[in-house]
């Protein structure tokens, strides 16, 4: 794979390898054709460090994945909402149990639902 990664023009860093692989593959020359670096995740803090000494020095630009994962994490937010509020936990031990139990099942209508911060999870969330 040597030759194919000195001719790559682009690397994309997934967590969770280790940013000193990163900082190797363009401090040592292993990829010295890179014109562009992505970080799979919104959060790239990890390789901050790598971006401000070898990337911007280079003219490298970084980009991230930032609201790539919005809409699929509303909607497991939502599906933990629905999952706790109608008790799933409960109903899959009666089920394991063989036992039918009767109760009041609950609903999310007129309930208020809290967002910390107000970023794209959230605002996907929200709407």
């Amino acid at each position: 794979h040597g030759d194919k990664l000195r001719r790559a023009e682009a690397l994309l860093w997934v967590p969770p390898t280790p940013p000193p692989v990163l900082r190797a593959l363009l401090v040592e020359g292993h990829a010295p054709a890179v014109r562009w670096c992505h970080g799979f995740y919104a959060g790239v803090d990890p390789i901050a460090a790598i971006a401000r000494e070898v990337l911007l020095p280079a003219g490298i630009p970084l980009s991230n994945g930032r609201g790539a994962f919005s809409s699929s994490l509303a909607e497991y937010a939502l599906m933990a909402a629905l999952h706790f509020n109608k008790q799933v936990p409960r109903c899959m031990a009666n089920r394991a149990a063989g036992r039918w139990e009767r109760f009041t099942m609950n609903v999310l209508r007129g309930k208020t639902l809290g967002l910390l911060g107000y970023g794209s999870i959230a605002r996907a969330t929200g709407k």
